[in-house]
């Protein structure tokens, strides 16, 4: 099954403003994740000592002095008609692949110049119309 990591290195790019990339890249080209209910994510960075007890993967990084957090990974299914969203080790999400209607452009806006970038075409999406399931 091919899978997607949602990783602090996507994040960076997202915050870095010389780079272009706010979307999850897939087979499908980027795509956007349509997401009902709450994730349970730590709001809190863990210390260096509960990080190391834990003997979890750590999901906190900082970025030009903001905190950022890999929060899932992202499974799309052979068929590439269903996808599964797993957040940590106690959530799951299910979904589908849909494609847009209308595509959605992705634009850029320059404040400074007031010049507009078109930096992607987004045509699918992920849909999770559920609450995420618990992981057992």
């Amino acid at each position: 099954m091919p899978s997607t990591t949602i990783s602090v290195e996507q994040i960076t790019q997202l915050l870095d403003p010389e780079q272009k990339k706010t979307t999850v890249p897939t087979a499908f080209g980027n795509m956007i994740l349509e997401i009902q209910g709450d994730l349970d994510i730590p709001d809190i960075e863990p210390t260096a000592e509960e990080i190391t007890n834990s003997n979890t993967e750590v999901q906190f990084n900082t970025y030009k002095g903001e905190n950022i957090i890999r929060f899932g990974l992202l499974n799309i299914s052979e068929d590439k008609k269903h996808a599964t969203l797993y957040i940590g080790k106690k959530q799951r999400l299910l979904g589908t692949v849909v494609e847009l209607e209308t595509p959605l452009g992705l634009l850029k806006f320059n404040s400074q110049d007031g010049q507009v970038d078109l930096c992607d075409i987004i045509q699918y999406k992920v849909l999770f119309k559920d609450r995420p399931l618990p992981i057992m």
